[in-house]
């Protein structure tokens, strides 16, 4: 949509509006998405889809329930994903040259630490994995005396909030230019007052918020300023989910965990296979228990000695293929209890795949972290007009570091090979660093007291 044709929208009717915006945006499968993430919600779990088994004896047709083992194997595929290209907080990597530039550099640190974007950056990677849509929208509110702290903040009286919109709980209709560039951003979502639904649409723009409810009269309509300058949505988007690949495999693993176990109930319990008359059974819990048959009668326990080697090799190959397809490394314990100490590059190695998908992963994700960046920083300079020409001259970039099992011995060995084998800690650096050690001052002391009571080598 072109800037003009948006700016005419805007001052005509909001319906209106709401159309146009709607035009632009083919919105995903947010919905077979969610349905194939939570475990409750697969097919196999759908009495539809896997009903039950009508089973005929003498006294008529009857259903008997089927086994119906969901495996969540959506979950675990995005949730490695996130742990290894977030789980380690992003990095902010800025060069400031004097104070002024350190002070920017400290609010938007402070911003991101106060937002607790560590922790949401994670939820914003885990709902893009799963339903491959998901915005964060920046507002501004009131800042209480002293919120900056000294400097050249600290008569500034408003600060940033961010939260996180999803496509499963709302509609959400990004608007870009025929540049790629995002010119308006509109969300619908609901909320309830007084007991009663209350329809929402809002239009974000660099100029205006613009806030709907809808109401018998149709909708009532307030803009706002946008204070910061620039629209106040950062929009995430991927193709498919992470595990988009290998849904048909993940059917395919369900359905055999789902037919063995209805095989185990049929015949996991042993059954006695009778020929000719039996005159009496053993009462339940009798011991020496005895089966009494007429003359030439025989009976035999029928058992099952083993499931065919094809569904078990089909199992292995499936969980293989789902993990391998995915670049999801396999660390349940069985397959790890084997493997010894690896060193440094050897841990690298094994997980080579999984950077590589967290790498492909940052090349979306991180554009966004960008922008996020980006937006802090012009709406500090909005904040602190003193530190608006910082925001377009400084830069800011983030550094993500992937997720990796530390080898600190390894380290510490490289590193003392460097140093021809000397020392390369201060005993109160290695104090301090000592996780067995809460009060790094106190044992300190006590290490001196500890050397002044030792008698010289000659007395003792």
């Amino acid at each position: 949509m072109e800037l003009e044709v948006l700016q005419t929208l805007l001052t005509g009717d909001y319906t209106d509006l709401q159309k146009a915006i709607e035009k632009e945006v083919t919105a995903p499968k947010t919905d077979e998405f969610v349905k194939q993430y939570n475990v409750a919600t697969h097919d196999i779990a759908d009495i539809a889809k896997r009903p039950n088994k009508l089973v005929t004896t003498e006294e008529g047709t009857s259903s008997v329930p089927v086994a119906r083992l969901s495996v969540p194997m959506q979950k675990r595929i995005v949730q490695m994903a996130v742990t290894f290209l977030c789980g380690k907080p992003i990095q902010l990597i800025a060069m400031p040259k004097d104070d002024a530039q350190k002070e920017f550099v400290a609010a938007c640190a402070k911003t991101w630490d106060d937002n607790k974007l560590d922790y949401d950056t994670q939820e914003l990677a885990r709902i893009l994995f799963t339903e491959t849509e998901v915005a964060e929208i920046w507002y501004v509110e009131d800042a209480e005396e002293g919120y900056w702290g000294d400097g050249a903040m600290a008569s500034a009286r408003l600060r940033l909030r961010m939260k996180i919109v999803s496509g499963s709980t709302d509609k959400l209709y990004p608007v870009f230019n025929n540049v790629g560039d995002l010119i308006a951003f509109g969300r619908a979502y609901s909320i309830t007052v007084d007991g009663t639904k209350v329809d929402c649409y809002d239009v974000y723009t660099a100029e205006n918020t613009i806030i709907g409810k809808k109401s018998a009269a149709g909708w009532d309509v307030v803009p706002t300023p946008n204070v910061l300058g620039k629209i106040p949505v950062i929009y995430y988007r991927k193709p498919a989910p992470e595990w988009a690949d290998v849904q048909s495999l993940i059917d395919r693993f369900e359905l055999l965990i789902s037919n063995s176990a209805d095989t185990n109930d049929y015949y996991g319990s042993p059954m006695v296979k009778v020929t000719g008359t039996v005159k009496g059974f053993a009462k339940k819990g009798e011991s020496g228990k005895v089966i009494e048959l007429e003359n030439g009668a025989d009976a035999q326990y029928m058992t099952w000695d083993r499931s065919p080697e094809s569904v078990e090799n089909e199992f292995k190959r499936l969980r293989s293929l789902i993990l391998d397809m995915t670049d999801t490394p396999d660390i349940s314990f069985e397959n790890m209890k084997g493997i010894g100490t690896f060193s440094g590059i050897a841990l690298k190695m094994m997980f080579l795949s999984a950077h590589m998908k967290a790498s492909s992963n940052e090349q979306i994700f991180g554009k966004g972290i960008q922008r996020r960046i980006n937006l802090m920083k012009a709406a500090i300079g909005k904040i602190n007009t003193a530190f608006e020409p910082l925001a377009a001259i400084l830069s800011i970039k983030p550094k993500f570091e992937y997720f990796i099992p530390e080898d600190v011995e390894g380290k510490i060995d490289a590193l003392m090979l460097a140093n021809g084998n000397k020392p390369i800690l201060s005993q109160e650096t290695s104090v301090r660093l000592n996780p067995l050690v809460t009060d790094a001052d106190a044992e300190l002391a006590r290490i001196e007291q500890d050397k002044a009571n030792e008698l010289p080598s000659g007395l003792q």
